[in-house]
């Protein structure tokens, strides 16, 4: 250890005070550096958990390869790993209560299956020859068909074909339910179950409904042991470099295919990297927040230390000591503290982050499924560690060389004499006779003294300043980021919705009766709903609608903007239950009795619309909005039924039952209009439109359960959907964005408040021997108070002055960085401002009477002795 080294050493020791909160912000930015960096990698590392477990590790799929295409495919060296579903073949489901799912799909499959593909078995076994099979738990949920372990079933398993007697696979949705198309005269099915062979099988298990099974999937895919050759398959494999797997299957798939979009996503394999964009946006975001409050505080420290030590490098410099010489000495002296702050920083770092995610780690799970058995752990990554380790020893380097620099350009004898400290000017140190008068002597003196001396005052002025800018770019971006997590999200009134099949033999009121008797249900209502199109002239178009729509209509919609310049539009045609109506009418301040013509069908028509493109929008359809027929059509394109109904009034309130605001428009009618519309405008006028009933419930689960009771003790099929899954999902977002912002908050407000207090009370130290000389020629204590009460506010005034109108702006920076994509105004959190503005002056004054009672033990004539002050 050379001589530099030593003398730099016991500096630090000499000064312990400074040393210390150094440290500590040194602490403290590399904690958050570390959490922010251990943060990104355990949640992508859990996002990559997830998505492998809902859908599989494959990368790419190939569909409908025939077994001569399947050896060429396979071929290629490219391929890693691979597995196969077979088609075996469909068999009918006469009993099923989904009408749109009418068939067992039977897929062949071998015994890595499960190493691509997510099969999560919950009864039971895989099977382990082709005569056992696996069958999916919707079967019994969804399809009203229930089989149990061991059972042995005979099915007449074929294929699937349509008119022209093309294979169909499981990826083509049910052509036609009862539907029949005549042809040459005759009338020939849409689609058919062909050459059907008897089947016998051993259910030996039961697994989730897989991935791989599309939900307009006519079939349910049950699995068996198959090595046989078959007609077709499905290839799904990973690559040995995943970023090869679009460009692949453009040269190497026969027919269709697709990729694991998510998973090529969180590899950064896929061209969609919006996920990545965003993380890496908020990252830089809170890196740059940390940056900028880690190099104000240990910037501030080192430009204190090599301020105080300035005589002593013209000293040095005098004996011969080179400019390098004393740099290298200051980056020993940074060197040294990382030595000690790195360490402990990562430590605390990944203690802090890892008790969040203990404590956090299912909520967060929850904003993926609710019913997921993964967990968010932490799993830091060496590069993690390393870029945090990285930041924070370049913030302090940075910090230590930038002052040393300026103080190595003077002189030797500037250094000694510290000239450059002080410049005085008469006009610069001249004040406003209005000071003394409201401060006395002793407030001109503390301005006289702040003009003399401005660069001893500018530090902790910026100190201020940044201090300011951090807790309130700080607080605003966790306001801006809790904000958007509720705005995306929209209230439909109700946790729980059933749809009953139409098949379903039952008096609607009766069973509303009997839901409503359920322990837990607050409130319950039944409705019906369908899709219809109707026909909007573009001159009746709000600006705001055709300005959304212009660029891409067919994005939305299939259509484009026809000659006779109207839109085609899509509306959802709700029905409630005619005293609700007549409630909902009244509350919108209607009449029901012009809303009662029966021949006649009158509604309310909603025309707000939630949309989406780069973020969301709420717009509305109609300019000027008034009572008006309008034409209803069917959506099908070969039977065009229309039917005129009268838009009474449009609101923007919805009624019970109703889902919230979309993309689509709605229109409201009492439940006695159902039958007349449904009739009017449906391909079969001879089938009947299912109810659906809406319950508002504090105890969601337990209403469910009850619910699937009532309806197997009915014989009734129906789908429950569990809206609450998605509320919890939003607040689960907003409490974890709530502990990260708070959390995040805390150390930017402590690493705010030490630089503060290292620079006020270092300066304030480093002023000994001015304070002695005013003590000397008679300044009371009295007088020292209320000078210092005059810098206090001068400080804190100044800060504030550029704190605020920067906070400002940086504000707004972060409203157009963090909410691309939602649609809310710009707001100010003034309670991060009346905090601001509290805590400076708090920690301001605080900050000086510590300083000034450290200062009242000591000596006046030793003070005035020492130069080195």
């Amino acid at each position: 250890m050379n001589i530099f080294h030593k003398i730099t050493l016991t500096n630090l020791k000499k000064n312990k005070t400074r040393t210390i909160v150094t440290i500590i912000g040194i602490i403290l930015s590399t904690a958050m550096f570390t959490a922010v960096t251990s943060s990104i990698s355990s949640l992508h590392a859990f996002m990559k958990e997830y998505t492998i477990d809902t859908e599989g590790s494959w990368q790419g799929a190939a569909f409908r390869v025939t077994q001569s295409e399947s050896k060429d495919f396979l071929s290629h060296d490219e391929i890693d790993s691979s597995v196969s579903l077979k088609y075996i073949g469909y068999a009918n489901l006469t009993d099923s209560a989904n009408q749109y799912k009418p068939y067992l799909y039977i897929c062949g499959v071998t015994d890595d299956v499960t190493t691509l593909l997510p099969v999560h078995i919950t009864k039971g076994r895989m099977p382990e020859n082709d005569s056992e099979l696996l069958l999916p738990e919707h079967l019994s949920y969804d399809g009203g068909i229930a089989y149990n372990l061991n059972d042995e079933i005979t099915l007449d398993v074929g294929e699937r074909v349509d008119e022209d007697g093309f294979v169909l696979d499981n990826n083509t949705s049910l052509l036609g339910n009862k539907s029949e198309k005549s042809k040459d005269g005759k009338v020939i099915p849409l689609e058919t179950i062909t050459n059907t062979e008897p089947k016998t099988y051993q259910v030996v298990g039961f697994y989730s409904r897989p991935s791989f099974e599309s939900f307009h999937a006519p079939g349910y895919t049950a699995l068996t042991l198959s090595s046989a050759r078959t007609s077709y398959q499905d290839i799904y494999f990973c690559l040995h470099n995943s970023k090869d797997v679009s460009s692949f299957l453009e040269q190497n798939a026969p027919y269709s295919y697709t990729m694991n979009y998510d998973l090529l996503r969180l590899d950064g394999a896929s061209m969609e990297d919006s996920l990545n964009r965003t993380v890496t946006s908020l990252a830089v975001i809170l890196i740059a927040i940390i940056v900028l409050g880690s190099i104000s505080l240990i910037y501030n420290a080192f430009s204190i230390s090599i301020s105080e030590r300035t005589r002593q490098f013209g000293l040095l410099s005098s004996l011969g000591a080179t400019r390098h010489q004393m740099i290298h000495s200051i980056l020993f002296e940074a060197a040294f503290l990382c030595l000690i702050g790195i360490p402990l920083g990562i430590f605390f770092g990944l203690v802090g982050i890892g008790i969040t995610f203990y404590f956090t780690g299912d909520t967060l799970a929850i904003l993926y499924r609710s019913d997921t058995t993964l967990h968010l752990t932490l799993q830091p990554s060496v590069a993690g560690i390393v870029i945090a380790v990285t930041l924070a020893f370049i913030t302090v380097l940075t910090s230590a060389y930038l002052p040393a620099r300026k103080s190595m350009k003077l002189s030797a004898l500037e250094a000694i004499r510290q000239t450059s400290d002080i410049n005085i000017h008469s006009k610069k140190v001249h004040t406003f006779p209005l000071t003394e008068k409201l401060f006395g002597f002793e407030g001109m003196l503390a301005a006289k003294n702040y003009k003399r001396s401005r660069s001893k005052y500018r530090a902790t002025v910026i100190s201020l300043f940044l201090s300011i800018v951090l807790f309130i770019s700080a607080s605003s971006f966790c306001a801006y980021l809790t904000r958007s997590a509720g705005s995306i999200y929209n209230g439909n009134g109700y946790e729980l919705s059933c749809t009953i099949y139409s098949e379903n033999n039952y008096d609607p009121d009766t069973l509303l009766t009997k839901i409503r008797a359920l322990d837990g249900v607050d409130k319950a209502s039944y409705g019906a709903s369908f899709a219809a199109c109707f026909t909007v002239a573009k001159e009746d178009c709000s600006k705001e609608f055709e300005s959304f729509y212009s660029d891409y209509e067919q994005a939305y919609y299939s259509n484009t903007l026809p000659a006779d310049d109207s839109y085609e539009l899509t509306a959802l045609i709700y029905f409630v239950e005619d005293y609700l109506f007549e409630d909902y009418l009244k509350e919108i301040g209607e009449n029901p009795s012009d809303y009662q013509n029966s021949d006649h069908p009158t509604g309310v028509l909603i025309d707000r619309l939630h949309v989406f493109n780069d973020k969301y929008y709420d717009i509305n359809i109609f300019a000027n909005p008034s009572s008006q027929d309008i034409v209803l059509s069917s959506l099908d394109e070969d039977v065009k039924n229309t039917c005129t109904v009268t838009a009474g009034t449009f609101s923007d309130t919805i009624p019970f039952g109703v889902s919230a605001p979309s993309d689509y428009a709605k229109f409201i009618f009492p439940y006695s209009c159902k039958d007349a519309l449904w009739q009017a405008l449906s391909q079969n006028p001879d089938s009947t439109l299912g109810n659906s009933y809406y319950i508002k419930t504090d105890n969601h689960k337990q209403v469910q359960t009850d619910l699937n009771t009532l309806f197997d003790s009915e014989n009734i099929s129906a789908d429950i959907y569990d809206y609450m899954d998605s509320i919890e999902s939003e607040r689960a977002i907003i409490t974890v964005i709530n502990i990260f912002s708070y959390g995040f908050i805390t150390l930017i407000s402590l690493i705010a408040a030490a630089n503060v207090f290292n620079t006020i009370s270092t300066n304030i130290i480093l002023r000994k021997r001015e304070f002695a000389m005013l003590k000397s020629i008679g300044l009371s204590p009295k007088g020292f108070r209320k000078m210092m009460q005059f810098e206090c506010l001068l400080y804190g005034c100044k800060g504030l002055l550029y704190g605020l109108p920067v906070s400002i702006g940086i504000t707004w920076l972060i409203y157009q960085a963090v909410c691309d994509g939602i649609d809310f105004g710009f707001f100010i959190p003034w309670y991060s401002f009346v905090i601001a503005i509290g805590s400076v002056f708090t920690v301001v004054a605080a900050t000086m009477i510590y300083s000034m009672r450290k200062l009242s033990s000591e000596n006046t004539m030793d003070a005035l002795k020492n130069e080195n002050l």
